[in-house]
């Protein structure tokens, strides 16, 4: 049988790349209840926005699309404790816009739930 350690760095990978694929169906389903909810309380928005600001700002750009259709692939996963980190490649479209662009989602582990605290694109 497999050492410990390992196997619980497999189920944290596991939960972590589950915590982002749900991130990114709730987005394309247009869910903002379930999308908001997959950021941390810590979560720190981009360019000095108050988290507010950023969920009305959020909201009025998904909920206003049509259709959303968010794609991940080669998502590489790393944990270390109770912070993770994912990689993937996003191929986002909605409406007329189809974007593909290299994502990093840096998550934490609070109460057993993987949420997201930063988000950067590129890299």
């Amino acid at each position: 049988p497999a050492p410990a350690p390992a196997a619980t760095s497999d189920a944290s990978t596991q939960a972590v790349t589950a915590a982002v694929q749900a991130w990114a169906s709730a987005w394309a389903a247009k869910d903002m209840k379930a999308y908001l909810g997959a950021y941390d309380k810590s979560f720190d928005p981009p360019g000095n926005q108050s988290r507010s600001a950023w969920e009305k700002e959020r909201e009025a750009r998904i909920v206003g699309k049509s259709k959303i259709s968010v794609k991940l692939s080669d998502i590489a996963v790393s944990v270390q404790g109770d912070k993770a980190t994912a990689r993937f490649r996003q191929a986002y479209s909605a409406d007329a816009l189809n974007v593909t662009s290299r994502k990093t989602l840096d998550l934490v582990n609070s109460n057993g739930r993987w949420a997201i605290v930063r988000e950067s694109t590129g890299g």
